[in-house]
């Protein structure tokens, strides 16, 4: 049997079309996790977001986070001007869902919590701080941190 070019064509169009299948059927099997579920009703409440971050903005001393080293945590300061925090954290990676994390906001007398980072993976972490203060006001605070 002799090799035509069109036998050629054929088989080069067939295996092109398998190959995009494969990549289709592998990217629908594919959860990337970067999404927010609940997007729509962030986009909803996103008024009362922008106003916890103005309260925020409006203190004297900003929530401060930094990565300590030798304690292995990562320690946040929040400004005594609000009172003592209440309310949670959120840390989480932008490469994957998996390893977010909710955290009640539990801080000392100075207004300092500390976040032991033994399991989180080294990388760039964004800790978001969703709290209220003794006046009553909600705040809202976005860090990066690099463990």
């Amino acid at each position: 049997m002799k090799f035509h070019w069109g036998i050629g064509i054929a088989l080069f169009y067939g295996a092109f079309v398998l190959t995009m299948l494969a990549f289709v059927f592998r990217s629908c099997a594919h959860d990337p996790g970067l999404v927010s579920k609940n997007y729509y009703e962030l986009d909803l409440n996103y008024q009362a977001h922008l106003e916890k971050k103005q309260n925020a903005a409006a203190l004297r001393t900003p929530v401060v986070a930094r990565y300590d080293g030798p304690k292995g945590a990562f320690v946040l300061l929040f400004p005594a001007q609000a009172g003592k925090p209440t309310g949670k954290i959120k840390c989480f990676r932008a490469a994957t869902t998996r390893d977010d994390r909710w955290l009640d906001i539990q801080t000392n007398e100075q207004g300092v919590m500390e976040i032991p980072a033994a399991d989180f993976a080294p990388g760039r972490w964004h800790i978001e701080a969703d709290w209220t203060g003794n006046d009553g006001k909600p705040y809202f605070h976005e860090l990066v941190v690099v463990r």
